[in-house]
């Protein structure tokens, strides 16, 4: 039985810690993705420039990095989830809107599949120069992932809340 231990031990901590029960989607709120207006931390990673966003809920974590206005309209995207498939996830929907109104549509999802865990890059079409020129946010907005209806992501530009 010791001989056998160290082979089964790391096994049964991978298969709990993949199958822990998640908090039913009702009882979670999403986080939200930004600091409100006022709030110290406002002006902090988005607005220098250090572009990471998180969105938890819905039984999906979704972080999303951006490398700013020179980078053009493209973000890496990772999600996590130990209770939902992720394969089947679409974000051809996901749109990118700044505070002028302006949107744009999105590429397919650069992403392989992986089932509770997918990371990928995410691009926009349209001119993402014109769309950035003046802008004081963007917003990243990816409807359908896990239980929640749509995550909105917000990155301050242009030194403007």
């Amino acid at each position: 039985m010791r001989r056998l231990l160290p082979v089964f031990l790391p096994m049964a901590l991978l298969l709990a810690a993949c199958s822990q029960s998640a908090v039913p989607a009702s009882s979670i709120s999403p986080r939200p993705s930004s600091p409100a207006p006022g709030d110290p931390a406002a002006a902090g990673d988005a607005a220098a420039g250090g572009m990471t966003q998180t969105s938890e809920g819905g039984q999906v974590t979704v972080v999303a990095t951006w490398a700013g206005p020179s980078a053009g309209a493209t973000f890496d995207l990772k999600l996590d989830t130990h209770s939902v498939d992720l394969d089947a996830l679409d974000l051809s929907t996901a749109t990118l809107r700044n505070d002028r109104g302006d949107t744009l549509t999105a590429r397919p999802w650069l992403a392989p599949k992986g089932g509770h865990h997918r990371e990928g890059s995410l691009s926009f079409n349209g001119d993402s120069a014109g769309f950035f020129a003046g802008a004081k946010w963007i917003e990243l907005v990816l409807p359908g992932i896990g239980d929640t209806p749509e995550r909105v992501l917000r990155w301050t530009i242009g030194g403007q809340p």
